[in-house]
């Protein structure tokens, strides 16, 4: 049955903001967007669904998260190799299927509607599947683990594992690969996994230029990343690691990388340009592993496509998305138009998915949060965001399906 969402403040971010905005939505899309008087006249007996002194917004598109994580269970920052160990160190002992269940919660009451989630061999996806949320899982593969190693058997491993995890899903649910990072899978991997997705009409993700020990292994071969899962010895190539990443065909608009923290220059910015890549901006994580700031003001000069990701709580303080822009909006100096376009309509175009959602415009998905806010100011946009980032997220709808409804919660 159709419904009317409306809210004292409409902030489409594609289109004129509305005072007193409707949004029809017919079975999971938006059919129309206007003043609420005009839309309800227009469509007479059609419950509404008000919620004054509140701002209604696209919803939050997370472009790289992990749900496996439990807050308060994570190791020291400060380091990102330290970090790493202890980890790996706490990976026997992890619940991860409590930690994803309590996270994908956590997301879906900060009014986030899709989440890109990476997850070993996509350990995660029945929590995001459940969550309501719509979104992917990108499943990351470890060559080491499979087999004899070789890049021919992991990579046929994982496109196999990622066929079998598509079987039963929701509608707008999805499973990728994921080439982990440039120092737990080698090139040969790397190379293969990303002809064969390509080849597959699939997408893919990887964590790139992430730290200053990857910089340090992939230039130099040296450094604790060397020998963290075992012997990695094809470190040493000279290059950045996003020159590497391009130079073993990683690099792609299928392609989006996480983090991009350290030693990004002007030429690693070319090379993200040139083929298409996409970025997921991680500010809280790389700063509490002393990664550095990416250059994302230089990225989008550039026209990379850059969305907002949290990363996991072992390395950020939450799964709000909102809060998270805000930290990128006053690192960077964006303005609050900015900032919520990065966390809506940015994250959907680095995913590839800005025709389905992101914004809210008639045809694409109903996926929206209604924040307590009523913004009067100037800068109405930042009003929003900094009420949506201090837990102003009143209900979530994703797909036309209210997910969640603080009032009725």
């Amino acid at each position: 049955m159709p419904e009317i969402f409306a809210a004292g403040v409409l902030l489409p971010v594609e289109g004129e903001i509305l005072r007193e905005g409707g949004v029809l939505v017919e079975e999971g899309r938006i059919g129309s967007v206007g003043p609420l008087g005009e839309i309800s006249r227009e469509h007479p007996g059609v419950e509404v669904r008000y919620f004054p002194r509140c701002a209604l917004v696209p919803g939050a598109v997370n472009a790289h998260a992990h749900l496996g994580f439990a807050r308060g269970e994570g190791p020291e920052g400060g380091s990102f190799s330290r970090w790493l160990k202890g980890l790996i160190e706490r990976l026997p002992e992890k619940d991860t299927a409590r930690a994803a269940e309590a996270c994908a919660r956590e997301a879906v009451e900060a009014g986030t509607t899709y989440m890109a989630e990476s997850s070993p061999y996509g350990e995660c996806l029945p929590q995001l599947a459940s969550s309501g949320m719509a979104g992917r899982v990108y499943a990351e593969f470890f060559p080491h683990e499979i087999g004899d190693g070789t890049p021919g058997e992991a990579v046929e491993y994982i496109i196999r594992r990622v066929r079998e995890l598509r079987e039963g899903l929701p509608p707008r649910v999805e499973v990728h690969v994921s080439v982990h990072s440039p120092y737990t899978v080698d090139p040969e991997s790397s190379r293969l996994a990303a002809r064969r997705t390509r080849e597959l009409g699939d997408l893919l993700a990887i964590h790139l230029s992430e730290s200053p020990e990857e910089v340090e292994f992939v230039r130099d071969g040296k450094g604790p990343l060397r020998d963290i899962f075992g012997e990695n010895d094809w470190g040493g190539t000279g290059l950045s690691p996003v020159a590497y990443a391009g130079s073993v065909e990683l690099l792609a608009p299928q392609t989006i990388a996480a983090h991009l923290a350290t030693g990004v220059s002007t030429a690693d910015i070319e090379i993200l340009a040139r083929t298409g890549a996409a970025v997921a901006h991680c500010p809280r994580s790389n700063e509490f592993l002393g990664c550095g700031v990416s250059p994302v003001p230089d990225m989008l000069a550039r026209g990379v496509r850059v969305g907002m990701g949290t990363d996991g709580l072992w390395s950020s303080p939450s799964l709000n998305l909102f809060e998270e822009t805000l930290h990128a909006v006053r690192l960077h100096g964006f303005s609050g138009a900015e900032g919520l376009r990065l966390s809506t309509l940015g994250g959907a175009e680095a995913l590839s998915i800005a025709r389905e959602t992101g914004s809210i415009v008639p045809g694409k998905w109903a996926d929206f949060a209604i924040v307590e806010c009523s913004p009067g100011g100037h800068e109405p946009e930042m009003e929003v965001l900094e009420a949506a980032a201090g837990g102003g997220v009143m209900a979530t709808v994703a797909g036309g399906e209210l997910i969640y409804n603080r009032v009725e919660s």
